[in-house]
């Protein structure tokens, strides 16, 4: 976070990753923005088709909340936005392995939502510190996955914001 150990300097860079960047990794942006102004977020994809806006679908559900959706275009994944973050927290286990294989020395700080999410809640890690390598994250498999709501219509852009704002309270402890 921005002050650890009552040391200031500079604030805490944690990078979203999903597939297209435009539903799930800027909806977490955004909202750990709005409710963490205190931390550097940023988000990007694995696989972009063009640079385009939040997914309007996602986009409601970010208004509703009070965040911002203004003044975003998508981005593709790329070295230097590995090299900047000091945590990248991916939707899916997917798009961690995305990053681990392209990255191998970004793997200690590179973790997927949900996992991290319980690690934080039982106290083992501080939120947005990677995890020591002797800290395993408890896996529930594919259910730690926030599926992709891109084209799927309002309802499924509602149950992946759900997700993600439940993920990213408990991390915050603001739940």
């Amino acid at each position: 976070m921005a002050e650890q150990d009552g040391a200031a300097g500079p604030p805490t860079t944690v990078m979203f990753v999903c597939t297209g960047n435009t539903c799930r990794s800027p909806f977490a942006e955004r909202l750990a923005a709005h409710l963490d102004p205190g931390t550097r977020y940023t988000s990007t994809g694995t696989h972009l088709l063009a640079d385009l806006g939040i997914d309007p679908p996602m986009a409601a559900c970010l208004n509703r909340l009070g965040a911002r959706t203004d003044d975003f275009s998508s981005t593709q994944l790329d070295a230097a936005g590995i090299d900047d973050a000091d945590l990248i927290v991916c939707l899916t286990r997917s798009h961690r392995d995305h990053v681990v294989t392209t990255w191998p020395e970004a793997a200690g700080r590179t973790v997927v939502l949900r996992p991290y999410a319980r690690l934080v809640e039982t106290g083992r890690v501080r939120a947005w510190d990677p995890p020591s390598a002797d800290v395993a994250a408890p896996s529930a498999g594919h259910l730690d996955d926030i599926a992709d709501p891109y084209r799927l219509g309002r309802d499924e852009a509602e149950r992946a914001a759900a997700e993600i704002e439940a993920a990213l309270r408990t991390v915050l402890g603001t739940g």
